[in-house]
């Protein structure tokens, strides 16, 4: 982008006014005398000077000169003292494990970006703000869609589109009062709590055994909300039994609590037939939300959530006020992905394709490391290993040292994602790993 010379000027002014150096009614130099010290045009500070003026840094009194118009309370700032940087970790790692992304050869993009231009077409549809609750003809895709593959059975009028499971979330929240009681399982989800927390509701840890969350710790705690993963919600991240989830729904309707059912990946269970969603078992108690992040792209930030009918009304009424967060363009050429059969097609292929990897890097493992237990974690598209507590952090700092990135989860195991690595890669991965962990 081109640097524009009368913006440094402006910028000049604003922090001398911000800092305390120049304060509310002090005069400022003429254009002539300012032009003159700073070495620039008289237009270059004019036009400094009319930006001051739209912003109200500044006033002018005429045939006087210009005032500072605005008095900052703090006092000059320590230029000294540091910035608070949040450090994220972008390096793009040789061999990343981290399930933070997807391997190329998981998502056709030539085929993506012909709806894309598909989409692009409908000009007239593009030339407005998206509808808040979501784009019709999406809604009426993945209705049939989840209806279909998750076995979710709601009017199309109680389905909404947002822009990731957080967004949707925090719609959920606002159906609710502030200080109210959400329960989730003692392993934790922070994305899903991050969103609790700045909704100013209570989070309660329930413990979980091999079936789920357990019914003890149901009753014990006073909910109006319960967040689970019902594909990778049980001991460990398995699926929640077939009777616990029949337990939970019965407590739900007996307390009149919430579900707010997280199906992340729950489509995606590829050695045996995908668990339905607990949705399917209730139309009153359960608030299910659906993603693409795996599925599709991660960077096609599209969810969606079907409503009980007696929170739609109430939904409405407060969405009145909002705008879409969805991307317009994306929702319109994800509906005709998901029309033309797209999207069932690219799942009975991505099944097949995560179902190789994750063959491939299990029996990998147990070969290179017999001394080590694994475990495959089907939707949450991972394999754990098991080792000593106090190595786990030691493993992990050696494979970033080494250009590998992976995890640990709420168990302190060692956590190994097969979403971002290249089966060709595999081999080669775990052959690094054992030379930097054991030899």
């Amino acid at each position: 982008m081109k640097d524009y010379k009368y913006l440094e000027v402006y910028q000049t002014i604003v922090d001398d006014i911000e800092n305390g150096y120049l304060k509310y009614n002090d005069k400022i130099p003429s254009i002539r005398k300012m032009a003159k010290q700073l070495d620039v045009s008289r237009t270059t500070v004019e036009s400094a000077y009319l930006q001051l003026l739209v912003e109200g840094y500044i006033y002018a009194k005429e045939k006087v000169g210009y005032y500072v118009d605005v008095q900052f309370s703090n006092q000059i700032k320590n230029k000294k003292n540091p910035k608070v940087i949040t450090k994220i970790d972008s390096h793009h790692y040789r061999y990343d494990f981290s399930g933070r992304l997807v391997d190329v050869e998981s998502f056709n993009l030539d085929t993506w970006k012909k709806y894309i231009k598909k989409a692009l077409n409908q000009s007239e549809d593009l030339m407005s703000y998206g509808e808040p609750l979501g784009e019709m003809p999406l809604r009426v895709a993945l209705q049939e869609y989840s209806h279909e593959y998750r076995g979710v059975r709601h009017p199309v009028n109680n389905y909404i589109i947002g822009a990731g499971f957080q967004i949707l979330l925090y719609h959920v929240c606002s159906l609710f009062g502030k200080d109210n009681i959400v329960g989730i399982e003692e392993g934790g989800f922070k994305q899903a709590e991050a969103v609790f927390h700045d909704c100013h509701m209570q989070v309660v840890k329930l413990p979980v055994d091999e079936e789920g969350i357990t019914l003890e710790g149901l009753r014990q705690a006073n909910l109006k909300l319960l967040y689970l993963n019902s594909s990778s919600g049980g001991y460990h991240g398995h699926p929640i039994k077939q009777q616990r989830r029949l337990e939970i729904i019965e407590y739900a309707r007996a307390n009149q609590v919430y579900i707010i059912e997280d199906d992340h990946n729950g489509e995606l269970k590829f050695n045996t037939k995908p668990i339905d969603a607990m949705s399917k078992l209730d139309n009153d108690h359960i608030i299910y939300i659906g993603s693409f992040s795996k599925l599709l792209l991660p960077s096609i930030r599209i969810s969606y959530m079907a409503l009980p009918n007696q929170l739609v009304q109430l939904f409405y009424e407060k969405s009145r006020d909002y705008h879409q967060t969805a991307s317009k363009l994306e929702q319109l050429a994800l509906a005709m992905y998901v029309e033309d059969g797209q999207l069932a097609r690219h799942l009975k292929r991505l099944r097949k394709h995560y179902r190789n990897k994750s063959t491939h890097l299990l029996q990998k493992l147990r070969t290179t490391f017999p001394q080590h237990k694994f475990e495959l974690y089907e939707t949450s598209l991972k394999i754990t290993m098991a080792i000593k507590a106090d190595l786990v952090d030691q493993y992990i700092a050696l494979a970033k040292q080494n250009d590998i990135l992976v995890n640990k989860n709420s168990n302190n195991q060692i956590t190994l994602s097969f979403s971002g690595i290249l089966d060709q890669d595999i081999d080669e991965a775990v052959d690094r790993l054992k030379e930097i962990w054991i030899n």
